[in-house]
């Protein structure tokens, strides 16, 4: 016969059974005094390396290294993911912070535009018929196209959408990273009107386009979200949701992370919610004209001018549900902002400012070249500053 412990005690010993279950009370109080220290402290160290962050302060900068660089003088310089995209109408190279080139691919373009979107770029002529698409290892494949390229933009993987141009009609096409044909679309202006910005999510999955109509004599505009996965296949036209606008033209549209979208207006901001089926959450009705708009990770910041006279520019940065972080004077001409998770900084050629996403200025000073661009490069220290005849890993203490 197999042995059995009996836990229970018999009746009659009151006494060892209140015992017991006073041992197991004892037990438990001690585990979640236990558990509630250690998330306690979790809380705590976390807040607490936030908060020194947040009000560390950085005075100057050093030079860690150089490598001299020669690029044409119709060449622009931008960020590919931490690397240096250099483009002109002859050619598009990516090159690291030692000067390697990583990948080089030439063409003849004479209006080329180029749309980057973390590890992918994608490079067209405008009104031509070519686009290649590229990742952080070089060319995955070219879209050919019978119709003149009017705009387009690329996801995460490498996915195209493509403005095509056809008398009354407008075409809106998807294709692959390899160049592969995946959505054919195509719409009448005087029905939907001409789009003028659009965007695709992190995977492909659904586009955002900003159509601009007349109606009524009145100009307005529509933000629809079109969802290509199985969500989508019960839609008409996949049309999975959409907002209309009277006397408004927005201009621009993008994504912030897979579950958030927003739209840029000359009169509001809006801000959508939702991976598959993006809604509206939050509008902010805006009364001064919009200079400048930045978007990167889960953040958007609105450039205006100052009209108090303070200052030149006054910044304003949203999270992607459409919260203002803050709101600050900016005194200095800029000629771009990096808009980074924990930082954002606003810099030109000679001076740069850098603030916490609280609005605490972190550093401000002078470069001793002339900047031409800068990419991040690890937690908001160190930095690749290009130069017109080099590229400088700078760092600052």
């Amino acid at each position: 016969m197999a042995q059995i412990r009996e836990f229970v005690p018999q009746k009659g010993n009151t006494d060892n059974k209140m015992e017991f279950e006073e041992k197991i009370k004892k037990h438990r109080r001690s585990r979640m005094l236990k558990i509630g220290t250690t998330v306690l402290i979790s809380v705590l160290l976390v807040t607490g390396v936030y908060f020194y962050w947040d009000n560390m302060k950085y005075t100057s900068y050093t030079q860690v290294s150089t490598v001299l660089r020669t690029s044409a003088s119709d060449s622009t310089c931008l960020n590919h993911n931490g690397r240096v995209l250099t483009y002109s109408k002859d050619g598009i190279s990516s090159m690291d912070a030692k000067g390697n080139v990583i990948w080089n691919e030439t063409y003849q373009m004479q209006r080329p535009i180029v749309r980057t979107n973390e590890n992918a770029v994608a490079v067209g002529d405008y009104n031509g018929n070519i686009i290649y698409i590229m990742n952080e290892k070089g060319k995955m494949g070219e879209v050919k196209t019978n119709l003149p390229i009017r705009d387009f933009c690329v996801s995460k993987t490498g996915i195209v959408a493509v403005v095509l141009e056809d008398s009354k009609l407008t075409r809106i096409n998807v294709y692959n990273s390899t160049g592969a044909e995946l959505v054919k679309s195509e719409s009448r202006m005087s029905q939907n009107g001409y789009p003028i910005a659009l965007a695709l999510s992190d995977n492909g999955e659904v586009m955002a386009v900003s159509y601009l109509y007349v109606d009524s004599g009145s100009m307005k505009s529509s933000v629809a979200f079109y969802n290509f996965s199985d969500v989508g296949q019960n839609s008409v036209d996949r049309l999975v949701s959409g907002n209309d606008y009277a006397d408004t033209v927005v201009p621009y549209i993008g994504f912030l992370g897979k579950d958030a979208a927003f739209a840029v207006g000359d009169s509001r901001i809006s801000f959508y919610g939702g991976e598959e089926k993006p809604v509206s959450v939050a509008e902010k009705l805006l009364s001064e004209e919009i200079q400048s708009v930045y978007a990167q990770n889960e953040h958007i910041a609105l450039v205006y001018l100052d009209t108090t006279g303070a200052s030149l520019y006054r910044l304003d940065v949203y999270d992607k549900k459409g919260n203002l972080l803050f709101s600050r004077s900016i005194d200095i001409e800029f000629q771009n902002i990096l808009l980074e998770k924990n930082y954002i900084m606003v810099y030109n050629e000679q001076e740069c400012i850098m603030y916490s996403m609280t609005g605490s200025e972190k550093y401000r000073g002078t470069f001793a070249k002339n900047a031409v661009l800068l990419i991040p490069m690890d937690k908001g220290r160190r930095f690749i500053m290009v130069t017109g005849d080099s590229i400088d890993v700078i760092e600052l203490n």
